[in-house]
């Protein structure tokens, strides 16, 4: 079905890797900080909705995880903070290994985002997909899932697609690391869209200091060519011979190590792209 251009878009926001329940993620408010300081200085009034999806009460569940948990706490009875140190870094790194191992969980996962686009696409909204950190993955997994599904991104007319757009902030999708019998972060083939005439937006910021972009872990700095980031050289060919089109945003947030994973939620170019991707 075509978007209705006098509803108001709805951005739906996908987050990262995570501790705890999920609860606490407010990443909606976020987004619509840096929405809002663009839309106010340029002196423009839209409505627009913004609608985090969140996973991570679904990787909890996980029985790997939680077998892992009992057994942390376990072995740390005794020391309450070292036990909570361990559960943590368990947690953060089963949000990941999760998604390598394409796991029913990480299918789960896919599977209620593109529920959850869909949702918005048939009730008449555009739809603009946000994904930061590992949630990027699932953003560029899942929208490549509907493309394959077939007739949701028919046609030369964008109204009639379910997204209208990628947006990808912090991503790990550059990297190709590899571990005994996991390969982590594999690359995501993209599917074609099926356009002589349009092509699929797909912007992509970075930190050249963040370490989930460079695999660094201290957040070296990671040299880039021009614009062209670990995710850019990665699937430039892949996405341009498919029909997207793929750009690369260096965001110099002042900041190193994991403060710049974070700090794209401040940075007004994001903003600015995205009242652009809706608006402009």
């Amino acid at each position: 079905m075509a978007v209705d251009l006098a509803k108001p878009p709805h951005i739906v926001v996908v987050h990262g890797v995570q501790r705890g329940s999920g609860m606490n993620i407010k990443l909606d408010r976020a987004v619509s900080r840096l929405v809002d300081r663009v839309l106010k200085q340029s002196h423009i009034t839209e409505d627009y909705v913004v609608r985090q999806y969140v996973y991570e009460h679904k990787n909890d569940r996980h029985p790997t995880v939680r077998f892992a948990n009992l057994l942390a706490t376990a072995i740390s009875r005794g020391r309450p903070l070292a036990g909570r140190a361990l559960r943590e870094a368990i947690d953060l790194v089963g949000d990941v290994v999760i998604n390598a191992t394409d796991s029913s969980t990480a299918s789960q996962i896919r599977a209620g985002l593109a529920d959850f686009i869909m949702a918005s696409h048939d009730e008449g909204h555009r739809v603009l997909l946000i994904g930061h950190s590992l949630g990027s993955v699932y953003a560029l997994q899942t929208l490549n899932e509907l493309i394959r599904s077939g007739g949701l991104f028919e046609g030369d007319d964008r109204r009639f697609w379910a997204a209208q757009g990628l947006v990808t902030l912090g991503s790990p999708l550059g990297l190709d690391i590899e571990l005994p019998g996991i390969r982590i972060f594999p690359k995501v083939a993209i599917e074609a869209v099926p356009s002589d005439v349009e092509r699929l937006p797909w912007h992509n910021f970075y930190s050249r200091h963040d370490p989930v972009v460079s695999g660094r872990v201290f957040g070296t700095r990671v040299d880039v060519e021009g614009s062209e980031g670990p995710t850019e050289r990665r699937y430039r060919a892949g996405s341009d011979a498919a029909g997207w089109l793929l750009h690369g945003h260096y965001v110099n947030t002042g900041v190193k190590w994991l403060l710049a994973h974070t700090a794209y939620w401040k940075d007004p170019t994001v903003g600015v792209r995205l009242v652009s991707m809706l608006w402009g």
